[in-house]
């Protein structure tokens, strides 16, 4: 990972990216990232992994700064016909980043 230090105060900083992915069906999405996070800004809920969003709920996972979380997560809309709108926020060292 790329680390910058600032030699006025000495302080180390990690140069990241932030991305907005609005998942509108069912997919894979893979984290590769130090953080991620789910929010459900559809009016159909949205199963994670197990884990069942409703209506303007979020679920964040947040790593060590040093650490890359690598987990796969499973998405799919509980009903078809309503508006699915999932935004996935994730934050990645600026060497890592590549995408989806």
């Amino acid at each position: 990972m790329e680390v910058q230090v600032y030699p006025e105060n000495g302080i180390k900083y990690l140069e990241t990216i932030t991305d907005f992915e609005n998942v509108t069906a069912a997919k894979i999405v893979k984290s590769n990232c130090i953080s991620i996070c789910f929010v459900n800004k559809g009016s159909n809920s949205v199963n994670i992994n197990g884990l069942v969003l409703a209506q303007n709920e979020s679920f964040k996972v947040s790593q060590e700064v040093r650490q890359i979380d690598r987990t796969q997560y499973r998405v799919y809309f509980l009903s078809d016909g309503s508006e699915s709108n999932l935004v996935v926020i994730k934050t990645s060292p600026k060497n890592q980043h590549g995408g989806n």
